[in-house]
Formats: structure tokens, C-alpha cells, sequence
């Protein structure tokens, strides 16, 4: 039987609480929230903005911890994300130079940075030339 009771929520602090897009006043969150007191999950949800409140509107829950990493993998198995702001973000982790060396080899690693960047200046331009 439904209560009556109103279903609160709480955006976990010191949680992730990204935003994904947003259009007009509505917003598509990734965060970790905690419903009517129970344990948080990572969300992704929309969001009503208003000056007052956020509503929040549909949204999927994680049921485990494989389900982000799933989602991130098969997102980038499909062609989403920038390949060189996923290869930047991916840079900093501790593990980025051992699972390079693992998927592509030691010795490409070893070239790939070793190779000095050639920088052609014909690709620059300078901005005056362009207003003048």
C-alpha cells in the first residue's frame, strides 16, 4: 500500500555531482543521492531548476558497481566522448602508463615518447592578419 509520506532526498556532499547537460531550466545530473534516508547510489537523473528548489524528475540508479564502469565502456565502445579529452582525463589516473604499456606495448610507449613534437608554424595564425 503507497504511503503518504513525501519522498525526500538528499545529493550526497562529498560525492560526485557532475553536471551532463542542460537546456532551459532542466538539468541531467550525474550524482550520488540517498532517497527517504536509505544508502546513496550514483544517479544519473534530470533535474527542474527553479529559484527556490530542484525537482527531480526520471532517472536511472546504479544496482551495483560494475554498472557506471559498464556505462562508461560501452559509451566509449560506441564513438561517444572525444578521444583526446578521454586520453587526457585517463592520463592522470596511477595506472594510465601500465595499461597503456599492456594494450599497445612497451616499445610503442617507449617511441611515443621519445618522438619530439614538430610543431608546423604554417598552422598558426596571427590574429591581426585576420582583423586587419
Amino acid at each position: 500500500m503507497p504511503s503518504n509520506k513525501p519522498i525526500s532526498y538528499e545529493v550526497k556532499e562529498d560525492g560526485i555531482n557532475e553536471l551532463i547537460e542542460e537546456k532551459n531550466n532542466m538539468v541531467t545530473m550525474l550524482r550520488e543521492v540517498s532517497w527517504n534516508g536509505r544508502e546513496s547510489h550514483l544517479e544519473i537523473r534530470k533535474w527542474v531548476e527553479d529559484a527556490e528548489k530542484e525537482t527531480p524528475m526520471k532517472g536511472v540508479s546504479f544496482m551495483t558497481e560494475e554498472g557506471p564502469h559498464n556505462l562508461t565502456e560501452t559509451l566509449v565502445k560506441c564513438g561517444f566522448g572525444d578521444t583526446k579529452n578521454i586520453i587526457k582525463q585517463l592520463s592522470v589516473r596511477d595506472d594510465f602508463d601500465n595499461s597503456l604499456i599492456n594494450v599497445v606495448g612497451k616499445q610503442k610507449v617507449s617511441k611515443a615518447k621519445s618522438t619530439p613534437v614538430i610543431v608546423n608554424e604554417d598552422e598558426y595564425y596571427d590574429p591581426k592578419e585576420i582583423i586587419s
